[in-house]
Parts: structure tokens; sequence; C-alpha cells
């Protein structure tokens, strides 16, 4: 008599579990003029918004809602980045 080794096949449907929404970055960007970027958002894709509320240059300087910026976007316009944590100095 022989003998066979099988595994029975068990189909579950896996469990979707909502995850909690993350906090925003505590790091600052710097760009290649020396403007801080700020973390705002999320977009609804999940990509990181970003603001410069404070320009170097007031030129820069808009007036009311700001620019969508995302990472991205930022780092394609005004990069290098370089990521600064936002401690107190």
């Amino acid at each position: 008599m022989g003998t066979s080794f099988q595994t029975p096949t068990i189909t579950r449907t896996p469990q979707v579990v909502s995850l909690h929404k993350a906090p925003l970055p505590t790091a600052v960007f710097v760009d290649r003029d020396g403007d801080v970027w700020h973390a705002t958002g999320l977009t609804p894709g999940g990509e990181l918004l970003l603001a410069c509320p404070h320009p170097l240059n007031p030129e820069d300087q808009g007036v009311g809602e700001s620019f969508p910026w995302t990472l991205r976007s930022v780092r394609a316009s005004f990069g290098p980045l370089i990521a600064r944590t936002a401690v107190a100095v």
C-alpha cells in the first residue's frame, strides 16, 4: 500500500485591515537657494506635499494658498534638496 503525503489546500480570503495615518515627517528640506520646505500633507496617492512659507527672496512669496508642490516637483525645480531634522538648534 502506497502512502501519499498531501497538504490540503486552504483557501482564505485575506483580511483587510485599515492602517492608521502616519504622521508627516519631522524633517524639513533645504533647496539649492537655501529656502526651507516643510511637509504640509499628502496627495491622494500618498506623495508628500511641501510648502516654502518664508522664501529668502521676498519676490518669491505669493499671496493666498500655496501651490501643491510635491517632493518630486520641488526636487526637479529647486534641487538638490538636503533633508534636515526639524529641531530647535
